[in-house]
C-alpha cells in the first residue's frame, strides 16, 4: 500500500470526531491529522462532557450497542479503578454489557480513547485544544481553516480534506426569543432558593434528567422495600411539557443483532423507490405486511390493515394517549422488566426497531413532500421506539411523582412561552401556569444552513443547494461519503458530519452507532479516493466553465468560484 500523503482536518473532537480520527488512523489514509477542539478535553463532546452533565445524567444506549474503539466501553470500564467505578455508581455492574452506565461515564471513556488514539504510532496526530474555528474555505485544490488559539492568535493552515464534526456548539437558534432564553442548566435553576415552580420543555431522557437534578439539589431518593421513594428536603415542584404529554417508556430487551425482517430489507426497501412522491407508501406497505404476519394480534388490535404512512403513529400512540401518564408508565416498567428476564419481548417491537434501520437507509431518497410526512408521522414512532429510556429512569420519575412534586402536560402544538415579570408564562388553550424557572430540554434540532458556523464554507453550501433547489431550511443532504455536492468540485473535498444540519434529511442520524458509521463512510472514502480528485480547474473546457460561475474574491485576492 503506497504511504499516505495527505494532510486531513477534524474539526471538532466529540464522539463524532473520536470516531473519525480512529477510522482514519485504522484505514492509514493521512499522513497527519489535525484536531481543532474548542473545550479542554477531546473526546466526550457537548453530549457526554463531565463538566455539562451530573453524574445521575444515564445514557440511553447499553454498552453491547456501542461500536468500540481501541476497545468497547465494558473492557475499558472493568479495568477502572474501584473507587472510581464507585464514585460512578458502576462498581457492580462495570462488565454487564446490558448495564446504562451515566452520560458523564461515557464521556471519560471517549477521552480515554482519544488520548490512546493520538499517542498511537500509527499516524501523526496534532491536536489544538481551546481552539475556535473561524472559517473553513474549501478551494479546488485544498481546503483552509483559519482558527483561533487558546493564546487568541489568529492562525492560518492548509489540508487536503476537512471533516466537519462540530456539532451543537458552534450554532445558534432560530425562533421564540424566549424559547432561546431557555438553555439554563437544571442544576444551577436548582441552586436558586427562592425558585419553588420549574417548568421543563421536553418529556423525553433530557427533560427527565433535567427534573432528576432538580430533585438531587432539593432532596433525595430512598430505597424502601423494594421501591425507591423521594423524600423532599424543601417544597418545590415541577411539571414536564411537550406536544403529546406522554412519557417515553421503559427500555425492552432485544436481541442483537437483530434479526432481519422477511420481505422488508434494505434491498426490497430500495426495489420499491421510484424517486416520486409515493414513495413512503410503497415502503410502509412492505413494513405493514411484516408487522401483519410477525405480530398479527398487535396488528389487528391497532387496526393496522387500514392503516396508511400518515396515520400508523396515531393509532401507535393511541392507547397510550388515552391512558394516564404514570399508570402507563407503571405497567410499562413492570412489563418491560418481565420480558427482560424471560427474553420475550412482543415482536411487533423488535420489528419497528429493525425497521427503523432499513427506513434510514433509504430516508435520503425519499421526495421532500415524502420526507415531510415521515417527520409528521413514522419518525415518531421509530424515534419513541428506539429511545425507550433506563428502568432506574422510569423509577425516579415515579418517585417524584408519588411524592407530588413532578407532573407531565400535553401542551399541544398552539402554546406560548413569554417572560412574565421575573418568572415565565406557559400558555396553551387547555393548561396555564406561571413558572419561576425554565428549562429547554427538548434535545437536538435540526438546524438550517444559514446557521452553519463558518461563514466562507457557509456560502458555498448555500450556493450549491440553490443551484439544486434545495430549501436551506433543510440543512445539508450529503452524499453517502458526507461530502456536499456534485455542484461544486472543491466541496468535494468537505466531508460533513455536523449532526444539527443533517437531521432533516437523516432524522435518524443521531447517537454513537450512527457516529461510528458516518466515521466508517468518511474513512473508507478517503482510502478510495485522491485528494482533489477532479476538483481542480485544469483543463481548457473547465477554465471557460469557471468564467461563467458566479465568484467571490477572497481576503487573499484569490478569487473563489462557487456553484451557479
Amino acid at each position: 500500500m503506497a504511504k499516505p500523503t495527505e494532510r486531513i482536518a477534524i474539526i471538532g473532537a466529540g464522539a463524532t470526531g473520536t470516531y473519525c480520527l480512529n477510522a482514519l488512523i485504522a484505514s492509514r489514509a493521512a499522513a497527519e491529522v489535525t484536531v481543532f477542539e474548542s473545550s479542554a478535553c477531546p473526546g466526550p463532546g457537548l453530549a457526554y462532557s463531565p463538566d455539562l452533565n451530573d453524574i445521575h445524567a444515564l445514557s440511553n444506549i447499553a454498552g453491547f450497542e456501542i461500536p468500540p474503539l481501541l476497545e468497547t466501553l465494558n473492557q475499558w470500564a472493568v479495568r477502572q479503578p474501584r473507587l472510581l467505578l464507585q464514585q460512578w455508581g458502576i462498581a457492580d455492574r462495570a462488565g454487564d454489557d446490558r448495564s446504562f452506565f451515566p452520560r458523564a461515564v461515557l464521556g471519560a471513556w471517549l477521552a480515554d480513547q482519544f488520548a490512546r488514539l493520538v499517542a498511537s504510532d500509527a499516524t501523526s496526530v496534532v491536536v489544538h485544544t481551546g481552539a475556535e474555528v473561524i472559517d473553513v474555505i474549501a478551494m479546488p485544490g485544498a481546503c483552509r481553516v483559519e482558527w483561533r488559539g487558546s493564546d487568541g492568535v489568529t492562525a492560518v493552515d492548509q489540508f487536503d480534506r476537512v471533516i466537519v464534526a462540530s456539532g451543537y456548539g458552534a450554532i445558534g437558534t432560530e425562533g421564540n426569543d424566549a424559547e432561546r432564553s431557555t438553555g439554563k442548566s437544571a442544576s444551577i435553576a436548582a441552586n436558586n432558593g427562592a425558585s419553588k415552580r420549574f417548568g421543563v420543555l421536553g418529556s423525553s431522557l433530557s427533560g427527565i434528567d433535567a427534573v432528576v437534578a432538580i430533585a438531587m439539589a432539593r432532596g433525595r431518593f430512598e430505597q424502601e422495600a423494594g421501591l425507591l421513594r423521594y423524600i423532599p428536603d424543601q417544597p418545590w415542584d415541577a411539571v414536564l411539557m411537550s406536544r403529546n404529554g406522554l412519557l417515553p417508556e421503559a427500555d425492552f430487551w432485544f436481541p442483537h443483532p437483530l434479526p432481519e425482517l422477511e420481505g422488508f430489507t434494505p434491498e426490497t426497501a430500495t426495489a420499491c423507490l421510484t424517486g416520486e412522491d409515493g414513495d413512503l407508501d410503497r415502503l410502509f406497505a412492505q413494513f405493514a405486511a411484516v408487522l401483519m404476519r410477525d405480530a398479527p394480534q398487535w396488528s389487528a388490535r391497532i387496526g393496522l390493515e387500514e392503516a396508511t404512512a400518515d396515520d400508523f403513529a396515531e393509532r401507535y400512540f393511541a392507547k397510550r394517549q388515552s391512558s394516564d401518564a404514570w399508570a402507563h408508565a407503571r405497567k410499562n416498567l413492570e412489563d418491560v422488566r418481565s420480558w427482560s428476564e424471560n427474553k420475550d419481548t412482543p415482536a411487533w417491537r423488535i420489528v419497528i426497531l429493525k425497521a427503523h434501520e432499513i427506513f434510514a437507509t433509504v430516508i435520503t431518497l425519499l421526495t421532500p413532500h415524502d420526507l415531510s410526512r415521515l417527520h409528521r408521522g413514522l419518525k415518531r414512532v421509530f424515534t419513541d421506539n428506539y429511545a425507550a429510556v433506563p428502568h432506574l429512569s422510569i423509577e425516579r420519575m415515579l418517585a417524584l411523582h408519588d411524592a407530588g412534586v413532578v407532573d407531565v402536560v400535553a401542551l399541544g402544538s398552539d402554546y406560548d412561552i413569554r417572560p412574565e415579570r421575573s418568572a415565565w408564562r406557559v400558555q396553551s388553550p387547555a393548561w396555564s401556569a406561571r413558572l419561576d424557572e425554565l428549562i429547554d430540554a427538548r434535545g437536538p434540532q435540526a438546524a438550517a444552513l444559514t446557521l452553519f458556523p463558518f461563514p466562507t464554507l457557509r456560502l458555498q453550501l448555500c450556493a450549491s443547494a440553490l443551484e439544486e433547489s434545495q430549501d436551506w431550511r433543510d440543512g445539508i443532504n450529503p452524499a453517502p461519503d458526507l461530502t456536499a455536492s456534485e455542484q461544486d468540485p472543491a466541496l468535494r473535498n468537505v466531508h460533513l458530519c455536523a449532526l444539527p444540519f443533517l437531521l432533516r434529511n437523516r432524522p435518524f442520524v443521531q447517537g454513537l452507532v450512527e457516529c461510528a458509521a458516518m466515521a466508517q463512510a468518511v474513512g473508507e472514502a478517503i482510502s478510495a479516493t485522491s485528494p482533489c480528485e477532479n476538483a481542480d480547474y485544469s483543463t481548457a473546457e473547465q477554465l471557460i466553465d469557471l468564467l461563467d460561475k458566479p465568484s467571490v474574491i477572497l481576503p487573499t485576492g484569490e478569487v473563489l468560484p462557487l456553484a451557479g
